[in-house]
């Protein structure tokens, strides 16, 4: 059977606004009878999101070294907000931010300071709170001993602040008249924090062959079958990759989210983003029907349209088993272990990202150090922005496809410019500020009586005197006479020259740098050493007959010259 490569989607994409959500502004309220109530059940209680479906607290561990009071005022600023915010950020309140500060109060109780009210709470207690979060470091993982990221030390502070912030608005009475937050207690932030990489273009081919290869166990019966969630979550991969979604919008598709295009070659695939409760459409490619003389059988989807046709055929017998709110959408499967077992429910973020881990470990992918690679959804709109601004370098284009209202915002946090751009740009900066030249010099003196070279330095020049760890220089000395030792400006500086005799030197570090480049990150080596095997390559060794630069070559290789048989960094 014959079958056809996923390629990512670009061609003429554009988003457009159907229609905005309805907002549902329905009160959720609890009853007792006909007495309206809005108090937990209980230390232990299940908030039922419709999003993320029950979600289980349990405050008694909080109670412990006598905070009810404390334990009391969280567990009700929780509670409070079950229908202002969604399940998963309420259970990230509780695991972050009240777990965390909880054992920066314990620590205080071993020092002999008892934190037990909510009314105890104050602005120098956070500010003591800040200090203790700045000295804690990571226990487990690849980043274990160090200290926790900014990111981190951010949204454990914002959590429990939004907790306190309710029970200021909720309960003023029970709160300390001194709790008070920092302006600004982590300045410059969203600049500090690193954001999203997309994937280099290596790693999302690999990506790419890997998603091929199980296309064809799902459709063609290559190999061993695989299981219900690695088939959505390969869809899902492909989904992110074709269209610049984030997660979410994805993971609640409905089997009525492909419509008709106005164009009879396209079609729209609808998601839908909560926050902002806005629509947006992606035109999305329609395969063209072929002759009928040329028709083949091909058993692999070519674009998302038949890919998500195939995803709700696959999902269709799951429908009747789900819950009635569920039944809608694409993403269903049936629990395999756990408590959940043999349930049919929707996918949700956490096992998401087990699946996408069980992925990447079954395909051995790796990244460009050859490292296992670090797979995820959200990388998956980064790369997808990158890669149309490579192929149309339009930024418009891109802001277009990812439906931001502002291209700053597209140009910062996404598109990232592509190597090669930067790599072009510092060959081209290079070009602007010098260029080399050949000189012939038979006769060396009459060169220098001519006032093209002082004489003294020609004569120290072709004595060796002034040569450099590369080449040589007819000036090394600077306005303070000290000697010039930055030789990766020698490339751009006019006082270069480059003999014969030179070459074994030249091509030794030439070849140093070609060793370094698996030692360090990729684009940091394309952007600053990529420029100088550029001029190397192509300005020098061209001044020179080919005999001498490939005897230079095989030299510099086998016996590396003495100043470059180390390493560089």
């Amino acid at each position: 059977m014959m079958w056809t490569a996923i390629k990512p989607m670009f061609a003429k994409r554009y988003v457009v606004a159907i229609k905005r959500q309805k907002l549902d502004r329905k009160a959720n309220l609890t009853l007792d009878g006909d007495r309206v109530i809005d108090m937990p059940p209980g230390w232990a209680f299940t908030i039922n999101c419709p999003y993320h479906g029950k979600i289980a607290f349990d405050f008694n561990p909080y109670r412990e070294n006598g905070r009810d009071d404390l334990a009391g005022h969280l567990r009700d600023a929780i509670w409070s907000q079950r229908h202002e915010v969604v399940g998963i950020t309420l259970k990230g309140n509780e695991e972050v931010g009240v777990r965390r500060f909880c054992r920066f109060l314990n620590d205080l109780d071993v020092a002999g300071e008892s934190i037990t009210r909510l009314d105890q709470i104050d602005r120098k207690l956070l500010d003591r709170y800040l200090a203790w979060i700045e000295l804690q470091v990571t226990t487990k993982g690849k980043n274990k001993t160090q200290k926790w990221s900014l990111s981190t030390r951010k949204g454990v502070f914002n959590k429990i602040k939004a907790l306190l912030v309710n029970r200021q608005n909720r309960q003023p009475a029970a709160v300390n008249r001194a709790l008070s937050f920092p302006r600004n207690p982590f300045p410059n932030s969203n600049k500090r924090i690193p954001k999203r990489d997309a994937y280099s273009l290596p790693e999302h081919k690999r990506i790419l062959a890997a998603l091929n290869k199980d296309l064809r166990t799902i459709h063609e019966s290559e190999g061993e079958p695989l299981a219900c969630l690695q088939v959505l979550v390969v869809h899902l991969l492909i989904f992110g990759l074709a269209t610049g979604r984030n997660l979410q919008p994805l993971l609640e598709l409905r089997r009525d989210s492909l419509q008709a295009h106005p164009l009879p070659d396209r079609e729209l695939l609808v998601t839908y983003k909560r926050r902002g409760w806005s629509t947006h459409a992606t035109s999305i490619r329609k395969e063209a029907a072929a002759p009928e003389n040329q028709q083949t059988l091909q058993s692999i989807p070519a674009n998302v349209g038949d890919h998500f046709r195939f995803l709700c055929e696959f999902t269709s017998h799951l429908v009747e088993e789900a819950a009635a709110e569920d039944r809608d959408f694409v993403f269903l499967w049936r629990v395999s272990q756990q408590q959940r077992k043999g349930q049919v429910v929707r996918l949700d973020a956490a096992s998401v990202a087990q699946a996408v881990r069980a992925f990447a470990r079954r395909h051995s992918l790796k990244d460009d150090r050859g490292q296992p690679l670090a797979l995820n959804i959200s990388r998956t709109r980064p790369t997808f922005a990158t890669e149309l601004y490579r192929r149309t370098r339009d930024i418009r284009r891109v802001q277009q496809a990812l439906g931001h209202a502002r291209v700053e915002t597209t140009a910062r946090h996404y598109a990232d410019k592509p190597l090669e751009a930067e790599r072009d740009h510092a060959i081209v900066l290079d070009g602007m500020v010098s260029q080399f030249t050949r000189i012939k010099i038979d006769g060396k003196i009459l060169l220098a009586a001519d006032g093209m070279m002082p004489l003294q330095d020609m004569k120290d020049i072709l004595a060796g005197g002034y040569n450099t760890g590369i080449a040589r220089c007819r000036n090394p000395f600077r306005e303070n006479e000290s000697v010039c030792k930055k030789f990766f400006a020698c490339f751009k500086c006019p006082s270069m020259c480059v003999f014969e005799d030179d070459l074994w030197r030249l091509f030794s570090f030439y070849y140093r740098l070609l060793a370094e480049r698996d030692k360090i990150n990729p684009a940091y080596w394309l952007k600053t050493y990529g420029p100088i095997i550029h001029r190397i390559d192509t300005d020098i060794a061209s001044q020179f007959p080919l005999s001498k630069v490939t005897a230079a070559r095989i030299k510099a290789q086998q016996i590396p010259h003495p100043t470059w048989r180390g390493s560089l960094l």
